[in-house]
């Protein structure tokens, strides 16, 4: 590869594109620096993988690792080309295994794309967590498809949902997710190059770390993308913790608008492009901040406002009753929205959904302190409510703010289910808590004080 050529490419490229640097950083996850050095001569050397990630983010298919490449530019234009091969030998694309991505392109997740292609590169285990709802799933999948270049043999996805949980049968949990991930790993053979997503972990979490350590070792070229609400106990991860979309504050570059909104916008303008929202930003913003700016909860507020008026999604006390009502299937695995956080509620020990409870009634943030200060009694002694505190972040049901002093916020939708759970029946809900649900609500207390 003549290195100067590439560098000529890149730029040329680059400006056809009207990408600055920093926006082929964020579509290649390739790092300014990296960049910058390429463009201007300063790296000789590039790492192969580096020069793949900006090809695959400029449109263009990167060289097959069986043949060289080589850089021409017959009309003036400079294009990569590899250098003619049989027709037998030609590369085919990596095989893809399970669920895709959706076509459409993501809304605010710019920063945490080019972590999780950074990291790919650096780190064989990478583990996606956060709250229900809030895009976890299609971030793996959009990124995996970008990596897809990266891994010859290909990218398999397992969806871990409906595995048995591990604290009801720990043993079934294991079997069952060792017999899931055979199948798409038991072909690959010595140094092997493939990605394996696996979807949905909080159930099995521990038994994924365990499976996680013994699939690296056994197959030195693969590569895990992990998501779960709760993180991996798995020495080499590097977790990437995906927040809401932005609701306030500087938003996409391009729309002048905080990435909730856009969002919306988005959303209705492609099921609804009679719908001009544009005059009423005001109120559109209003309510990508009473829903927090959870991409699923917004995603369904735009298929509510086909049928009913914007103002009436605005009332904070009626909003999350209203969007329960829609069916969630077609835009995530759970059927309501109220069921992408119920059945984590369902099974959290009664001490932890007390302590729950008590976070509803405070002001968001709040701090440790705030927490500590209801202590007495029933409720726990201090050490015990700061662990549980813990373990309701872990759980993603509780968001941590680090910026300088810990404070701590719960979501809208947790509020809602909460407030919804006080007022029926316990009992699990939803299609994440299937035939096992009700050994998992019966068994839940006993298991999670055990561990």
């Amino acid at each position: 590869m003549d290195v100067h050529q590439l560098r000529e490419f890149l730029v040329n490229q680059r400006r056809v594109s009207g990408w600055t640097q920093e926006e082929l950083a964020e579509r290649s996850g390739v790092s300014v620096r990296t960049i910058r050095n390429l463009e201007t001569g300063c790296n000789t050397n590039p790492r192969r993988s580096s020069v793949e990630l900006l090809l695959n983010a400029l449109g263009v298919a990167p060289a097959a690792p069986a043949g060289p490449t080589v850089w021409e530019s017959g009309d003036g234009s400079l294009v990569p080309a590899q250098r003619p091969r049989p027709e037998h030998d030609r590369a085919e694309p990596a095989p893809w295994y399970g669920p895709r991505p959706l076509g459409d392109p993501m809304v605010g997740r710019e920063a945490d794309m080019r972590h999780i292609l950074a990291s790919a590169q650096r780190s064989r285990l990478m583990v996606l967590t956060g709250p229900g709802g809030v895009g976890k799933t299609r971030l793996a999948l959009a990124a995996a498809y970008r990596l897809r270049p990266l891994f010859p043999d290909g990218v398999a996805v397992a969806e871990l949902r409906d595995c048995m949980p591990e604290h009801i049968e720990p043993v079934h949990a294991r079997a069952e997710l060792d017999r899931i991930t055979e199948g798409l790993t038991g072909d690959l053979a010595g140094s092997g190059r493939r990605l394996l997503v696996l979807d949905g972990a909080e159930r099995v979490v521990r038994q994924t770390a365990r499976l996680a350590r013994r699939l690296l070792g056994e197959h030195p070229g693969l590569h895990l993308l992990v998501t779960s609400r709760r993180t991996l106990a798995a020495g080499a991860a590097e977790s990437w913790e995906v927040e809401p979309l932005r609701v306030d504050g500087p938003g996409h570059r391009d729309a002048e608008v905080p990435s909730a909104v856009e969002l919306l916008l988005r959303r209705v303008r492609s099921s609804l492009p009679t719908l001009d929202l544009a005059p009423h930003l005001p109120q559109v913003t209003t309510l990508c901040r009473l829903l927090d700016g959870m991409p699923l909860a917004i995603e369904i507020a735009a298929q509510r406002l086909r049928s009913l008026p914007l103002s009436s999604l605005l009332r904070e006390e009626t909003l999350f009753h209203l969007l329960d009502q829609v069916d969630a299937g077609a835009l995530s695995a759970h059927r309501t929205l109220s069921d992408s956080v119920r059945w984590s509620y369902d099974l959290l020990p009664a001490p932890h959904r007390d302590l729950l409870h008590d976070l509803v009634a405070l002001p968001d943030p709040f701090a440790l302190d705030d927490v500590l200060a209801g202590h007495q009694g029933p409720a726990g002694s201090a050490p015990q409510r700061s662990h549980r505190l813990a373990e309701l972040v872990d759980a993603s049901l509780v968001q941590t703010l680090r910026q300088g002093q810990y404070q701590y916020r719960v979501h809208a939708l947790v509020r809602h289910v909460v407030a919804r759970a006080r007022q029926q029946p316990f009992a699990p809900c939803g299609p994440d808590v299937d035939e096992y649900g009700d050994r998992a609500v019966a068994a839940a207390g006993a298991a999670h004080s055990a561990a």
